[in-house]
Formats: C-alpha cells, structure tokens, sequence
C-alpha cells in the first residue's frame, strides 16, 4: 500500500516539474482594448499580429493587436502601445506673391534680362539691352508675354534705339495637339520709317512635340500691321506662318527659337522675324543665368538706302522673378 502511495507521489512530482516551464511561460497580464474593455488574462504565445491568451473564466482566448490599446505585464509596470503609424510627410511649398509681391503675374515663369557692352578708344560703343518674359500654362491654356529695351551709341551719338511688348495666348484642347491661339505686339523705334507700330493675328496652331525637355509648335493665321509717324503710315493686311520651339539640352542649358514670316495680303512684300536665344544657368538656387542671343527683323518694305535686315546682339544676365 505504501509502495502504491510513493508511486503515485512520484508521478504527481514528474508531472509538476514537466508543467513548471509551461506555467512559468504564461505571465499575468493586463490588456485595454480599444473599446475600454479590460481584461487581466496570462499571455501564453504572441506574434506581430496577434496575442494568445489565456483567461481564468473565458478560456483561452486570441486577440488582434489592432483591438489592444495598452498592455501592461507583470514584468512591465509601464503600459506599452502598438508603434504608431507612420504618417505621410508633407511638403510646404512658398506661396507665389507675384511680381515683387505686386500680385501680378502670379504662377507664371518669370525672367529679368540686363546687359551692358562698351568698347574705348579710337571710337566708343556703348549698349543696353532690357528684357522681360512671362510665361503661363494651365491645361485650358498656354500664354507668353515679352518686353525689350535695346539703345546704342556710337562715338555719344545714338546709333539704335528700338522697344517692343507683345501678347500670345494659346487655347488648348484636350487630348489634341490642334490649337488656337491669337497675339499682338507693339513696337517703337527711332530708326524706321514709321515711328510706331501694332500688329495683330490669329489662326490655328499645332503642337508637333510638347515633353518634358522639348517643345515645337506650328503656327498659322491672318492679321493686320498697322504703323504710324515717320514716312511710312500705313494699313496691311497679312498673313501669318511661324515655328517656336524651346529645348532643354541638359539641366543648365537651354536653348529658345522662333521665326515668324509675314507676308503681305496686298502685294509681294513681306516681314520676317527670327529670333535665337542660349540661356546657362549659373546658379539654380539663385536663379542667375547668362544669356546670348540674337535677333533679326527682315522688312521688304524700306527704301533701297536702308538695310532690310536689322540685326541686334545682346549678351545678358537673366534673374527668375
């Protein structure tokens, strides 16, 4: 009888010391859900996801963590909360004020050109050139403004004086590269026959190439010169063909391109501009960059002691605005 109670004693011993580890495992803990429920269960496995525990009365039992709002041990006297979510970084981005802070020209590229030239001795040279552009595009439309001032002296003595401003506005279509656009420019010069002249057009135009790093359109229409002062007041009508296209040939360099023919609706005669610019950014942070460019207006309409063609190089510094 005794041999039978110490072969039992030993058995209830084994069994206790293999169950040791298993209990030892299990730690008391306290759990809030996110609801507000609390329960104060043992914490018998665990994963990223999930924990699996075991309550005295409702059993054994798992729990998304996705459910706990804090947990707190026997071991840790301290709530621990799941790790936050990550949360998107936000990008402020300056507000555009304008032009100096004016309100105009709000959300358009802007550009300041400035250049001086001179040469001494036997004879002076002396040379300004003024320039300022503005560019705009939306997916409705697409406009550009230009303004330039050019004087020259020759030995104290004017030699050149010219200003112009013109307007483009492009009307886009979605998901086409047809367009239409309509433009006007006024011009001033000293040495022309006519003291001032406006011109305006219109038509249809075609977007050949619009990426990232090029852009070449087309243009076609009908307009009006008209000038006035000078030898030369007249009225002519015209017509209207033109290219433009703007290339990107690496992060520093750009280069800009347009020629525009004008003939005349009345007779032979015709104008044509062209126009070739190099643009080196200098410092991006800043915005400096160093301009060459060269521009021409052909005129058949000058009398035979006039040069048609009026040539005006210009090197520049040009600041965004």
């Amino acid at each position: 009888m005794r041999r039978n109670s110490l072969v039992i004693y030993i058995r209830y011993l084994l069994l206790a010391i293999l169950l040791t580890p298993l209990v030892s495992q299990a730690t008391p803990s306290k759990i809030e859900l996110v609801n507000g429920d609390t329960l104060t269960a043992d914490i018998v496995s665990e994963t990223d996801d999930t924990l699996k525990l075991n309550h005295p009365l409702l059993g054994v039992m798992i729990i998304p963590r996705s459910r706990i709002k804090s947990l707190v041990s026997s071991t840790n006297t301290e709530p621990t909360t799941p790790p936050p979510q990550a949360k998107p970084e936000v990008q402020h981005v300056d507000a555009d004020d304008g032009l100096f802070g004016t309100g105009l020209y709000t959300n358009w590229k802007r550009r300041l050109d400035l250049g001086l030239g001179g040469t001494a001795g036997k004879s002076s040279t002396n040379q300004l050139n003024i320039g300022f552009n503005a560019d705009y595009e939306s997916k409705q439309m697409r406009t550009s403004h230009k303004t330039a001032f050019f004087r020259a002296e020759s030995d104290h003595e004017l030699s050149a004086q010219s200003f112009f401003t013109s307007m483009n506005r492009d009307w886009l279509r979605p998901d086409s590269p047809w367009f239409q656009f309509a433009g006007g420019r006024f011009d001033l010069d000293k040495f022309k026959d006519w003291d001032y002249r406006t011109n305006a057009n219109a038509g249809f135009g075609y977007e050949f190439v619009n990426t990232d790093t090029w852009f070449f359109v087309g243009r076609s229409g009908l307009g009006f010169n008209r000038t006035f002062g000078g030898e030369q007041q007249d009225f002519t009508p015209e017509g209207m063909l033109g290219i433009e296209t703007k290339w990107d040939m690496n992060q520093y360099q750009h280069v800009e391109f347009s020629n525009t023919y004008y003939p005349s609706l009345n007779d032979r005669d015709y104008r044509n501009l062209t126009s070739l610019d190099w643009i080196l950014d200098l410092n991006s942070f800043v915005g400096v960059a160093l301009k060459l460019g060269v521009t021409n207006e052909y005129d058949s309409t000058v009398h035979d002691d006039t040069d048609p063609n009026d040539f005006k190089y210009t090197v520049s510094l040009a600041w965004k605005l």
